[in-house]
């Protein structure tokens, strides 16, 4: 039966290589992602972690069905790049802080079990995630990996950048909602754009029982340092790998590659990242840090009504949701089941008075200062559900 499995898996791999379907997907407009209109034709269709996945075999007869590469060692050393600004853990035990911002995908659509572009952030819209569902100063981008850098291989960008990503569920390996690099023959890029973030860890996962090879780049892609590691520890079953990195310098990217020569899927979840100083990254050290996990959000946002005020930074490390927030929290504190229209008047006018402060500074217009008020006018605060 084993030989059976592992023959139509070989004979799956044919069957989608040259194969010209594809999947059917609404493509968002998105103006950093060079979608071409056009599906290649005349050329072999590179292999999907979605097509497996939706045919029903199983994964680990069909990558045991591939060539094993020699197993260079739990962790070999890299010594062609210094990495004296770099430290490395393995255990989440080890990291100087546990409590950064974590992007875990849990806000991810993937009902159909559509891949989506390539190309991931907090502005994404497609079929499986919506604007806000990632955080903010995090980017994820596919690019080809280097065995397939020369021009016959072009025609692949057309399939990385249409279905380069999938979101993959199986609590027997432990990944909930773990992102998936669609296609073997890509890199993955971890982009941070605060220029303050020196600690990133996150969760591994690696199908091919090879290494991972993780560069860590500065500003201007300087490169900081890399390291290697095992991605699976035995041959017979597969388990998620923990690693982090702190620089003494903010970090801008990470490159994640597979140790194997043709590349293979990377799989990455809970990728916390910011700086341990500065949880919020707000540019005030927490010791400093009125608010030290500061609400960052992009927008205000009073009870579900947003009257399109961006939530600008007040003083002492407090952002304009964090005074808002502040004040709700100790409103709703005060509620007692008999007391609605009393606290929701004095929550609008301390908001008022709060508002008020900020037009004097010029952080807000006279007219979203009004468009502020009449959300808090019309919210459910306090809220009656949390008594």
């Amino acid at each position: 039966m084993k030989h059976l499995k592992m023959s139509f898996c070989l004979l799956l791999m044919v069957a989608i290589f040259t194969s010209c379907e594809k999947e059917t997907i609404t493509l968002p407009e998105n103006s950093e992602m060079n979608v071409q209109e056009t599906e290649p034709t005349g050329q072999l269709v590179p292999i999907s972690f979605s097509e497996i996945i939706k045919s029903g075999v199983d994964l680990e007869t069909y990558y045991k069905s591939w060539p094993i590469p020699e197993d260079t060692g739990a962790r070999p050393t890299y010594s062609q790049i210094q990495n004296t600004n770099l430290q490395f853990f393995y255990t989440t035990d080890d990291l100087p802080c546990n409590n950064l911002p974590t992007e875990d995908f849990e806000n991810a659509n993937n009902d159909n079990y559509y891949s989506f572009p390539n190309y991931l952030n907090e502005n994404s819209s497609n079929s499986v995630f919506s604007p806000g569902d990632i955080l903010p100063g995090i980017s994820f981008v596919l690019t080809r990996n280097s065995y397939y850098a020369g021009p016959e291989y072009d025609y692949y960008d057309w399939y990385i950048n249409n279905y380069g990503f999938y979101i993959w569920t199986d609590s027997y390996y432990g990944m909930q909602k773990a992102l998936v690099s669609n296609y073997h023959l890509t890199d993955l890029n971890i982009n941070f754009s605060a220029n303050n973030v020196n600690q990133i860890s996150m969760d591994l996962l690696n199908w091919y029982y090879s290494n991972f090879i993780i560069y860590v780049y500065g500003a201007n892609d300087n490169l900081l340092g890399a390291d290697v590691i095992w991605g699976n520890y035995n041959y017979y079953y597969y388990t998620k790998t923990f690693w982090g990195v702190k620089s003494t310098t903010p970090i801008s990217k990470i490159v994640i590659k597979s140790g194997y020569y043709g590349g293979n899927q990377v799989i990455v979840d809970n990728v916390s990242f910011g700086n341990c100083d500065d949880i919020d990254g707000d540019g005030v050290l927490n010791e400093n840090d009125a608010h030290p996990n500061s609400d960052m959000s992009s927008k205000i946002n009073i009870g579900g009504c947003y009257p399109n005020v961006d939530n600008k930074m007040v003083k002492n490390g407090s952002t304009m949701m964090d005074k808002i927030n502040d004040l709700v929290a100790q409103i709703n504190s005060q509620y007692n089941g008999q007391n609605y229209t009393y606290l929701h008047k004095k929550f609008t006018n301390e908001l008022s008075q709060i508002t008020y402060r900020w037009r004097m500074a010029r952080l807000i217009t006279a007219t979203q200062r009004s468009k502020i008020s009449s959300c808090a006018y019309g919210a459910n605060i306090p809220n009656q559900n949390e008594r």
